[in-house]
């Protein structure tokens, strides 16, 4: 699918590889995207682990493994060995975790010392109302102070909508945190706290979010491309190569790719070239392509997605959707995949100026 005059000139890639290794989790959020909780135990095993991370090499583009999951903590030792083994080849490594081990400064800093000293560079704590249920905010603020205080880039996470009781600017104001930015000031920015938008996955549960973060590309000039598709490629539990991480990557089975075990991660990866969809939305974005389809069929209903990965369901799933692109997608081919070449060109110059810079 991608023709000569995009390959010769771009290499292509994914930037990230998340590995998944387990859907197991301490808590069992409500709405949690891979609806992970304590009852799941399927997981990949450490050789597993380090295998995928070994034939990853492949990709000349690749800079950051990011550990995942479920609760990539339950992994313990294998999770400080898997830490070592992708800084060892050079790469920046991320976990992302509730936080359910900070019951203590002591019990913080025991987990994660070995994990800097293997080479961990970035944390990012997830919290909020459904997280709380399960873990207290408490450990979350000393988990993160800890790592910030040990280097590590610190990133808490709080699930955001107009309905949350929890919100950032309490995160913020949590003890432990104002302390670490008062004794710090000079590495303040080593611990960060957004809110991240918050979605459903029931019916049956109401939450609300503010009218502005609706994301019409018709009334706003800031919704393109999605940048986790062809650049983040990811393992689950189930050995399955995925094209991104998405919130609703499970609920969309064009976005599985094939089994790690069987197949070399580059062929899987270049696989998703012969999918001119993905080009697309890597270019566009899943709301841009429903726009596109609502121009030759109007009773395609725009759904009011406040998070790309909403529009993405939209795109796969309606069957109506799927018809119009099929038809159609030749008229937007071409500009397309220009574009998809511009897109890569201009990131690797991004890239270029940021390393002259540092």
């Amino acid at each position: 699918m991608v023709p000569d005059f995009v390959r010769d000139r771009v290499q292509l890639g994914p930037t990230t590889m998340t590995i998944l290794a387990t859907y197991q989790c301490t808590a069992a959020c409500q709405e949690c995207c891979f609806e992970c909780g304590p009852q799941l135990h399927q997981r990949l095993s450490l050789p597993d682990i380090l295998d995928v991370i070994d034939r990853a090499r492949e990709f000349s583009t690749l800079k950051m493994v990011v550990f995942s999951g479920g609760e990539c903590f339950l992994l313990r030792g294998d999770l400080v060995t898997s830490v070592k083994r992708a800084s060892s080849q050079g790469l920046s490594v991320r976990c992302v975790t509730n936080g359910y081990w900070a019951t203590s400064r002591r019990a913080a800093l025991a987990r994660l010392e070995p994990l800097v000293d293997a080479g961990l560079t970035e944390l990012n704590l997830s919290t909020g109302d459904d997280h709380q249920k399960f873990v207290p905010y408490d450990r979350v603020a000393i988990g993160a102070a800890c790592a910030a205080e040990l280097g590590i880039q610190t990133l808490i996470a709080v699930e955001g909508s107009e309905t949350t009781a929890f919100t950032v600017k309490q995160a913020m104001e949590h003890l432990f945190i104002q302390e670490f930015w008062r004794m710090h000031p000079n590495t303040r920015h080593k611990l960060q706290v957004i809110s991240n938008i918050w979605i459903p996955f029931h019916n049956d549960r109401n939450i609300v979010h503010n009218q502005n973060l609706i994301r019409d590309p018709a009334r706003r000039m800031d919704v393109g491309g999605c940048d986790n598709i062809l650049e983040n490629f990811v393992v689950t539990p189930a050995h399955q190569a995925a094209s991104c991480c998405g919130l609703t990557m499970e609920y969309i089975p064009a976005l599985k790719v094939g089994d790690v075990r069987t197949r070399r991660l580059v062929d899987l990866y270049d696989d998703q070239f012969q999918d001119f969809l993905k080009i697309w939305l890597n270019v566009d974005g899943p709301e841009n392509i429903l726009l596109f389809a609502r121009q030759y069929d109007d009773t395609i209903d725009i759904d009011a997605a406040v998070h790309p990965c909403q529009a993405c369901v939209s795109v796969h799933q309606n069957s109506r959707v799927q018809e119009v692109l099929a038809q159609h997608y030749p008229e937007v081919m071409d500009s397309v995949m220009t574009r998809f070449l511009f897109k890569k060109k201009f990131t690797k110059a991004l890239e270029g100026a940021a390393q002259e810079i540092s």
